[in-house]
């Protein structure tokens, strides 16, 4: 087997690559070639624990994570977990990956996939609210499908917000960081915008007037009780593009729009079926997507990381 760390992972694939890989995932997931059973999901307090298998022809994975969000008082990764991948032919398990770099990685590829496919290509401004891990891959990999050059930044905790726009300046000197004191602020100044937190209730503004003509990337909540959007954000956009059919069931960013009748079914569709040209959104206005996040993804993304590593001779070999 090979034990890919985060630092293992850091490197191996270029931006466009870990792209190709996403995409890859989304043809297959819109041809059916593969088999992604019903993820796990077991509450355990205010935690979350998750078992996410996917299966494709050559390989196997189940990624196992765990989201404890008492972690960022300790001062420690909200989500954690592993990514066991195996050969499908032989079923023997030839990988062990780090799941918080891996769910990182192609979460902010899934958003960076949906931007190109729905925002103007001249869309230079960008508003995050959620400065932990997701947010920093959100701002990478946006930088790689738009020519952004302004990054608005909001955290309902201040030290966050400082050191998220701190480390975003050493990494990326050439753009201008700001440290939003509100979400109206962020708003005014932004026009793609990216939630990455993990709140129970609407991040924005529910003001139709701050939030018409912008285009929102929802990541964060994953739970049916969760919503980081607000309603006014469904009845501005012409359609709620979501990352896979299972989102609609899991989170309720997707099921309370459509129990409110904000949208209608026949106006929510996959991210594949836009790739695909099935499909079409209106750029020009207000658009939104919703990720909750697919075992599929983490499938591809971990077989092209593998595949890279071994080019590499990267990672540690080690025997069960």
């Amino acid at each position: 087997m090979v034990l890919l760390n985060d630092k293992d992972m850091d490197g191996l694939l270029m931006p466009h690559e870990i792209l190709g890989a996403i995409e890859e995932s989304l043809n297959a997931l819109e041809a059916r070639t593969c088999t992604i059973p019903q993820r796990m999901h077991v509450q355990w307090g205010d935690s979350t624990f998750l078992a996410m298998p996917a299966f494709a022809p050559h390989h196997f994975g189940t990624k196992l994570v765990s989201v404890v969000p008492q972690n960022s008082s300790r001062g420690l990764p909200v989500t954690n977990g592993l990514m066991v991948l195996h050969d499908a032919t032989t079923g023997t398990p030839i990988a062990l990956l780090s799941a918080a770099r891996l769910t990182a990685l192609r979460t902010g590829a899934i958003g960076a996939t949906a931007i190109r496919l729905m925002t103007p290509p001249d869309v230079d401004t960008l508003g995050l609210v959620g400065c932990g891990a997701q947010g920093l891959q959100q701002v990478l990999f946006a930088r790689a499908v738009r020519p952004i050059a302004s990054v608005f930044c909001l955290d309902r905790s201040p030290d966050a917000a400082r050191r998220f726009t701190e480390d975003l300046r050493l990494r990326m000197p050439e753009l201008t960081i700001v440290a939003s004191p509100s979400a109206e602020h962020l708003l005014e100044h932004a026009r793609l915008v990216i939630t990455a937190t993990t709140s129970a209730t609407p991040v924005l503004p529910d003001v139709p007037a701050l939030l018409r003509g912008r285009h929102f990337i929802g990541i964060g909540s994953f739970r049916p009780a969760m919503q980081e959007l607000p309603d006014a954000v469904f009845s501005l956009s012409d359609s709620l593009v979501i990352d896979s059919d299972h989102a609609a069931k899991e989170t309720g960013d997707i099921l309370n729009p459509l129990r409110k009748g904000l949208l209608r079914d026949d106006q929510v569709f996959t991210l594949g079926a836009l790739l695909l040209g099935r499909r079409q959104v209106d750029v020009s206005g207000t658009t939104v997507f919703k990720s909750v996040g697919m075992a599929l993804f983490d499938l591809f993304l971990a077989t092209a990381l593998l595949r890279s590593a071994r080019l590499k001779q990267a990672g540690q070999d080690f025997a069960l």
